[in-house]
């Protein structure tokens, strides 16, 4: 962000950022517990968070790109670098030294994708809704993903980070922007910003009224935060329109992946709410959005 445009919002509160929700509270749990194995977390869609001695190595679901995506869609690798080394790398657990190795992309670049996946990942199993929970254990040797983060991230970590992640996201409901929001723009950037604010320019010229900010992160091959927080960015600057009129402005708990109007979980369901303890309603904060890990595109994306 360079200060040009504001969603006006906050920074969140200590007790909002206190207030753990479902993920939150099972990355806490089984972090401390120095678990080495998989959280398979059931919800609309869920997904897998991969823990090593009770750090997080990996985080996968439909709901965000994943490392690959991020890589290829951002234009950050090219497709032939990585198939090369995918098919040397990857059955034996070396595809992030291959694609290092073959310049295709820096040790420090790649571990800031791999980091910023794994953010996205829990952020969006926690928005869009959790159901249940069920560790289970593989050991300190148990098969990964093909780009984990080693040694890895923190459960206390990823805490936080959700907490104020997950405060901003209520904010932004508040002017609209919400997952099932399908915004459309209605103004171009003006041309002095459409250099220095290119991954902003990217989202807007995909917001066409048919698209959920799910849709634009997989196009653009950007974290899901990230391109709510720009869209939020947007439609504060009046460029573009969150919903189309008549839609709906609440989030849901139905697949992404699914068309709307498919029948819902009712609220109250959920098993995790015999397990874990009531969340309060969460504090009406003004909106701001902070800096976040963004990957930068190196050339134009796939349309």
């Amino acid at each position: 962000m360079n200060g040009q445009y504001s969603t006006g919002l906050s920074t969140p509160t200590t007790a909002s950022l206190d207030d753990l929700g479902p993920v939150g509270t099972m990355l806490r749990e089984h972090g401390r517990a120095k678990l080495s194995g998989l959280l398979r977390i059931s919800g609309s869609p869920g997904g897998t968070v991969f823990l090593r001695d009770g750090l997080v190595v990996a985080a996968s679901t439909p709901a965000s790109p994943g490392p690959e995506s991020l890589l290829l869609r951002s234009g950050r690798v090219s497709e032939e670098a990585w198939n090369l080394a995918f098919t040397a790398g990857a059955p034996s657990g070396h595809l992030a030294a291959e694609l290092v190795a073959q310049s295709a992309i820096g040790t420090a670049g790649l571990e800031v994708v791999c980091l910023s996946a794994i953010f996205d990942a829990v952020f969006a199993m926690e928005l869009f809704g959790v159901e249940t929970c069920e560790p289970e254990t593989t050991g300190p040797h148990g098969l990964l993903p093909p780009l984990p983060v080693l040694p890895g991230i923190t459960t206390d970590r990823l805490v936080r980070d959700l907490s104020r992640r997950m405060a901003m996201t209520a904010a932004w409901q508040e002017i609209g922007v919400y997952p099932q929001c399908r915004p459309v723009a209605i103004r171009p950037l003006p041309e002095s910003s459409l250099q220095v604010e290119k991954i902003r320019q990217d989202v807007l010229l995909k917001c066409n009224g048919r698209r959920t900010p799910r849709d634009i992160a997989f196009v653009l091959g950007q974290g899901l935060y990230v391109v709510m927080q720009e869209i939020a960015s947007l439609a504060e600057a009046g460029l573009l329109e969150p919903s189309l009129p008549g839609a709906p402005k609440k989030v849901s708990a139905e697949d992404p992946t699914k068309p709307p109007g498919l029948p819902q979980r009712r609220r109250g369901t959920s098993k995790v709410g015999k397990a874990l303890p009531q969340r309060p309603d969460r504090p009406t904060i003004e909106p701001r959005i902070p800096p976040d890990l963004t990957v930068r595109p190196e050339e134009n994306p796939e349309t």
